[in-house]
């Protein structure tokens, strides 16, 4: 086994991470806010950077973070035994599927077609029973990192669902919506998402990497 790499440079790697989502979502709402205003960057540049359009460089940066954690939870679960294999199997599925969903934008279709209100029900009637067999299968076969695993997928859920029922809230009790306001709405909202999705990639990393020692 490979000695595991030295505290100080796994933290490196999760700040320029958290510092690169930051700098990525900080320009992308930049480029929303002007050209709301009336100057607005070449039409691939906007595409690029768009906050929340699919093929957008901020979707994406939050679908390869939890691609790269449902790769970690697999890979780094195949050594496990028993069960506890087949738990982080399922975590490495659930990364991939909101991986696949984060790509395709399926959230904002669902919410195209109904309403917001019953996206947030649909949503929370998929993660809650989801969050709830992960959590009680990984105390029935005693995997360690399971607690912090599933808490980390709550709090995706949460950004995802939860930031998005605000935003929501925030342009109804408003008479007009400002281009400010729905800038920072949606900034707030996708970078949300992606520094959730990287706490979740940084506990699955963390998780099988204390499994094995």
């Amino acid at each position: 086994m490979q000695p595991a790499a030295p505290p100080e440079r796994r933290t490196a790697w999760w700040v320029l991470l958290v510092v690169a989502a930051v700098v990525l979502f900080g320009a992308a709402f930049a480029v929303r806010l002007s050209c709301g205003l009336g100057h607005c960057s070449a039409p691939a540049v906007r595409h690029l950077l768009s906050l929340d359009a699919v093929g957008g460089l901020p979707r994406s940066f939050t679908t390869g973070v939890l691609a790269a954690a449902g790769v970690v939870a697999g890979v780094g679960g195949r050594s496990a035994r028993g069960r506890v294999r087949l738990w982080w199997v399922g975590v490495a599925g659930a990364a991939l599927v909101l991986a696949a969903l984060k790509l395709q934008s399926a959230h904002s279709a669902v919410e195209s077609e109904t309403s917001p209100a019953a996206t947030l029900v649909l949503g929370l009637a998929v993660a809650v029973p989801s969050l709830a067999l992960l959590a009680a299968a990984g105390r029935a076969w005693g995997v360690a990192a399971g607690t912090r695993v599933v808490a980390a997928f709550a709090g995706y859920a949460l950004a995802a669902l939860g930031l998005d029922a605000l935003t929501g809230l925030v342009e109804a009790v408003q008479d007009d919506v400002g281009v400010l306001s729905a800038s920072s709405a949606t900034f707030v909202e996708e970078l949300g998402e992606a520094l959730a999705s990287l706490a979740v990639l940084a506990v699955v990393r963390s998780g099988v990497s204390r499994r094995g020692r």
